[in-house]
């Protein structure tokens, strides 16, 4: 049957309105990086989440939990689709989110991130140049995590990504903290955390979250502990970037203006040398540094360092092709003429991205970076 065409008209309307509104929101945003964890599985495909603590606010459970080892190496990767120079990441792991009834309770679960640290300050991949809209280059990295003797049916292993440039709010030569954990070490009663450094900086004003659902098969349920060990985790895999090593660089949950650049294999995405923070000097376009240039090598990764050994059922998808992210289960598809409407608002949003990816890219540099908006 065909459409009035009254019905059409405004329907054409309602489209346009809608993904010009979609086109204002996505074009006037400030130009960051992005990433998401690749493996574990994350819970959606977003690479730009800010609010945090994960990449969604709710967990349909859809995606079943992935196992890792307890007591055990265990590799993770992750994807950068916009990159972003001396950006570090930081993994978390939550408390038990499952339930009774097989569901799951992010926001209960979230609470814990802050009280148990896996890995902080790896660094980010001076190489990393991905096009947005070309899933397959978007920039594939890797680390291998201590999991302790833990159990949950349903946690969340979280990553954060912080930008940590005068761009986005850090001043060259300053240092910011993730707000996260300002809030916890703000408002915790309950658990005494003795060193609280991060309240004496400013909250880090762009931080990208992404969080995978994961089951640990240990001994100790994650609820019974109050706050993990950071510093056996770091010891067991021999991690050199520690607040005993260089407080300066490397406190937990502070960032120093891109103070975390790194050297990966372009073969198998594992870290390979640790370079010093970038500096004004050698590097001030907010995208791209070339480490021809800007790389001073600190550190070179021992080969049979354990925090780049390819350990557990993340280690094979190092080598592997990067793909577009499946969702755990797929929407019934609607042959009506709503799927236009989406169709429109997905181009849309892609086109707002791109465009963002653009001015960035086209820009100069400059000894003082500003935030870029289209």
């Amino acid at each position: 049957m065909m459409m009035p065409s009254t019905h059409r008209a405004a329907r054409s309307s309602f489209i346009l309105v809608f993904v010009l509104l979609v086109l204002a929101i996505t074009t006037t945003r400030t130009v960051e990086g992005h990433a998401r964890i690749e493996c574990p599985p994350s819970l959606s495909g977003k690479t730009g989440e800010k609010v945090g603590p994960c990449d969604v606010s709710t967990d349909d459970g859809l995606l079943q939990s992935f196992p890792l080892r307890a007591n055990a190496l265990n590799t993770v990767t992750w994807l950068e689709s916009i990159p972003h120079p001396g950006a570090p990441v930081r993994f978390a792991l939550s408390r038990e989110g499952g339930d009774s009834n097989g569901g799951s309770s992010l926001d209960q679960a979230a609470t814990g991130f802050e009280t148990c640290l896996l890995l902080d300050h790896v660094p980010h991949d001076a190489l990393s140049r991905p096009t947005y809209r070309d899933e397959s280059s978007w920039h594939r990295s890797s680390i291998t995590l201590w999991i302790p003797d833990v159990r949950c049916e349903r946690c969340y292993l979280q990553l954060i990504s912080v930008m940590s440039d005068a761009a986005h709010g850090v001043p060259t030569d300053t240092k910011c903290a993730y707000r996260g954990a300002r809030l916890a070490n703000a408002n915790t009663d309950a658990i005494n955390i003795v060193d609280t450094p991060e309240m004496d900086f400013p909250a880090c004003p762009a931080v990208y979250h992404s969080c995978s659902p994961v089951s640990i098969d240990g001994t100790i349920p994650r609820n019974d502990m109050d706050v993990c060990n950071t510093t056996e985790f770091e010891e067991q895999l021999g991690w050199p970037l520690t607040p005993r090593d260089n407080p300066d660089l490397y406190e937990h949950s502070i960032y120093y203006n891109r103070g975390d650049v790194g050297l990966y294999s372009t073969t198998d995405a594992t870290l390979r040398f640790v370079g010093s923070p970038l500096t004004d000097a050698t590097c001030t376009n907010p995208l791209y540094c070339d480490p021809g240039v800007s790389f001073e090598e600190i550190l070179g990764v021992p080969d049979a360092a354990a925090y780049i050994s390819l350990e557990g059922s993340c280690a094979s998808v190092v080598e592997s092709k990067v793909e577009a992210y499946v969702p755990p289960a797929a929407a019934a598809v609607d042959t009506t003429n709503g799927d236009s409407v989406a169709d429109d608002v997905v181009t849309a949003v892609e086109e707002g991205e791109e465009k963002e990816e653009t001015a960035i890219n086209s820009s100069t540099s400059t000894s003082s970076a500003r935030i870029l908006t289209k």
